[in-house]
């Protein structure tokens, strides 16, 4: 099963996005973002978090759909993501986990080298680009001018490329921003190591 989950940071204005929400197999909001979906007509299949972020008036209209999860040692977005894992989903798009606060935006990102050792795919989106886990080696369609950035989380581990208008050549990237910025001059691109490697990939769209 293929689950959406809606955070609550900037919500998605491309029609791309806004049809995986309507369309979603399985769909779940986290509490504060429901808004959106209320002004949308778009009803989830559940409302998760500590319901501190929705509106008194969301409540009692989505009283059947609301799954309270008080404790504070995850995030909301965390909170939904279990829920859809215990639920069977295996694969994750992830919308409105950036934007507004940059700490929180940060968190979620490199929350998926969490997520990923659960599913089998996560991937989270956003009007700009979206962000996915690999493990080297890989290979990932693109296209010809895509920006790439890459962040590599075995940073004592050498990466090359192909593909790339900035290739790697047998690089540590031992600072996250080392493996930012590059470009793709193909239909594909492909990272590789000597030993496996996990990498966030941004992708702009």
């Amino acid at each position: 099963m293929k689950a959406v989950i809606l955070a609550n940071g900037e919500f998605p204005t491309k029609q791309s996005l806004l049809d995986e929400l309507k369309e979603a197999e399985f769909l779940i909001v986290c509490d504060g973002a429901m808004v959106h979906l209320q002004n949308l007509g778009i009803v989830p299949h559940a409302i998760i978090g500590d319901l501190d972020s929705i509106s008194p008036d969301l409540k009692v209209c989505y009283a059947n759909l609301l799954i309270h999860i008080a404790e504070q040692e995850s995030n909301d977005l965390s909170k939904a993501f279990f829920y859809a894992l215990n639920q069977g989903a295996q694969e994750f798009v992830i919308l409105g986990a950036t934007g507004k606060r940059e700490d929180h935006t940060l968190a979620n990102i490199f929350l998926l080298q969490q997520y990923c050792s659960y599913c089998s795919k996560v991937i989270i989106k956003s009007d700009f680009g979206s962000f996915s886990l690999h493990q080297t080696p890989f290979c990932l369609p693109t296209k010809k001018g895509e920006q790439i950035s890459l962040f590599n989380l075995d940073p004592h581990i050498p990466l090359s490329s192909k593909g790339l208008k900035y290739p790697l050549e047998n690089l540590y990237l031992t600072s996250l921003y080392m493996g930012s910025l590059n470009e793709a001059l193909q239909d594909y691109f492909s990272l590789h190591s000597p030993t496996p490697a996990q990498i966030i990939v941004y992708q702009s769209l």
